[in-house]
């Protein structure tokens, strides 16, 4: 699975990418990094999704593949992220109707956070900031 990365392409484009290959996860992009199963502040979320890499990066001067594998880590494909490409990313997951930061369950594999999205299926919740939450298992 692959993700291509330019300075052209836009956070939407990214997020669709990923999701394409994790439909119960997603990537949300900060203006700051976090520490290693640290959540990130809600204030530095990006929320344009037609902002262009080229504001966030300037790693990204010639265009770049994201070699994404199920049995990865979260906290590795963030590092990644970070590291390689100067992007700061947090991966979510569905729980039920809302979305979880994953930062308590980085160990967990892509695959094994998107096996237990899909187990959260039978999870209701009447009220919930579908982009606030900490995840608390």
């Amino acid at each position: 699975m692959k993700i291509e990365l330019a300075s052209n392409k836009t956070i939407g484009e990214i997020q669709a990418a990923f999701s394409g290959y994790f439909p119960n996860l997603k990537l949300a992009f900060f203006s700051k990094s976090h520490k290693a199963y640290k959540s990130s502040a809600a204030k530095f979320l990006i929320q344009e999704k037609d902002m262009p890499l080229s504001k966030l990066s300037s790693l990204l001067q010639e265009p770049k593949s994201l070699l994404l594998e199920q049995n990865m880590p979260v906290w590795q494909l963030e590092r990644l992220f970070e590291e390689e490409y100067g992007l700061h990313v947090q991966v979510f997951r569905r729980s039920g109707k809302i979305w979880l930061e994953t930062s308590k369950t980085d160990d967990l594999t892509l695959e094994q956070q998107e096996a237990k999205a899909l187990s959260s299926d039978n999870i209701h919740t009447e009220f919930g900031d579908p982009i606030d939450y900490r995840e608390q298992d």
